[in-house]
């Protein structure tokens, strides 16, 4: 598309972005009044729920629910005793944090470049104390980075761009190793991004945001 109607499409998704908002704040409003106003009609009766008609056939349902969020299995385990499993289904359930679900994309998708930052950083500049600033600064994060680059080492925007996405792959390598040697892993990283590659699923996708200056 061309820069007239990119600017225009973005104005428009900016736009149906801001109504989004506004629309699911009012739906919100109305469900709190119902909410409200149900309370009052369900007191002192035995009743769950109650409806509220609108036109064509439209109606909004609002029912009192019973949530059951246990403090301690055991204590129920007890009280229950041997028709517990009668009562309770045991499931298992994982949860990668943020960090792990970095890390096993990393590997799996092989956005990683062995080497050492201090070896990096010797290539990008010999000034002794550019070079203890760059350790200090040099995160791994591309953007960051290259403007660290920049301003610190004095290169030219490519060059600094380059550099900042191998200082990335070469800061998730070290990080890898690290973990890997914490986790007491015997054998070589690439048997470890093997394994990664055979235990999980990495799809990459896009996901597209939209920002706007307040109102």
């Amino acid at each position: 598309m061309t820069a007239a109607e990119c600017k225009e499409k973005v104005d428009r998704l900016a736009e149906l972005t801001r109504q989004a908002a506004k629309v699911k704040a009012e739906a919100e409003g109305l469900k709190a009044e119902f909410e409200k106003q149900a309370q009052e009609d369900l007191k002192d009766t035995k009743s769950k729920t109650v409806e509220y008609w609108g036109s064509a056939g439209a109606k909004v349902v609002v029912g009192n629910a019973d949530t059951v969020k246990p403090v301690s299995m055991q204590m129920v385990k007890k009280l229950l005793g041997s028709v517990y499993p009668d009562f309770v289904k045991e499931e298992t359930s994982y949860k990668m944090t943020e960090p792990c679900k970095r890390l096993m994309a990393m590997m799996f998708l092989g956005n990683y470049t062995e080497g050492t930052l201090d070896e990096t950083i010797r290539a990008i500049t010999q000034d002794g104390k550019t070079q203890r600033t760059l350790k200090k600064k040099l995160k791994g994060k591309y953007g960051k980075d290259t403007q660290t680059l920049i301003q610190v080492a004095g290169l030219k925007e490519q060059e600094a761009s380059d550099w900042a996405y191998l200082t990335q792959e070469i800061i998730g390598w070290e990080w890898m190793v690290q973990v890997l040697a914490a986790a007491g892993w015997q054998g070589t990283p690439q048997e470890a991004v093997e394994l990664v590659r055979a235990a999980v699923i990495v799809d990459e996708g896009v996901k597209v945001t939209v920002e706007m200056e307040k109102a």
